[in-house]
């Protein structure tokens, strides 16, 4: 887990040879690293929630869907939001850099952890905001550890 790894994601992010890459590239160099997962913040963002569901509407075909169990951590010396939820029987896996505020959803099925789908994801910030902290704060709960 180093600064090297988190610039190989970046990379892959912003030039991908498929959108997979950066899923699979996250959890075999972030995901199965215990110091990581102890530099990761339970958090909850609004603009992540909003992502995750008009993904799975428009890739379900659906006008709702419910989001199950999302959790999500952010991992600010990274400038990293990632977690997963469940929705309509599938695990959205999802990575998102601050710094460039891009990321890559993917969905997979339950039953053989298969990627079925991976999209990347955009919030470009709204008018002149210069504080990304300002725009990836979980407004309701600063403290939610």
């Amino acid at each position: 887990m180093t600064q090297a790894k988190l610039a190989t994601l970046e990379e892959i992010i912003l030039h991908p040879d498929s959108w997979d890459d950066a899923t699979n590239y996250f959890l075999d160099h972030f995901g199965t690293e215990s110091a990581f997962m102890e530099m990761s913040r339970k958090t909850s963002l609004p603009i992540i929630i909003k992502m995750m569901g008009e993904l799975a509407k428009h890739l379900f075909q659906k006008e709702a869907v419910a989001l199950v169990n999302p959790v999500m951590f952010k991992v600010k010396s990274f400038h990293m939001i990632h977690g997963t939820c469940v929705v309509e029987g599938r695990l959205i896996t999802f990575v998102y850099l601050t710094t460039v505020h891009k990321g890559v959803f993917s969905v997979s099925n339950l039953a053989t952890g298969k990627i079925e789908h991976s999209s990347r994801v955009s919030a470009l910030p709204v008018g002149t905001m210069d504080d990304d902290d300002e725009m990836y704060q979980e407004p309701w709960n600063a403290n939610p550890n």
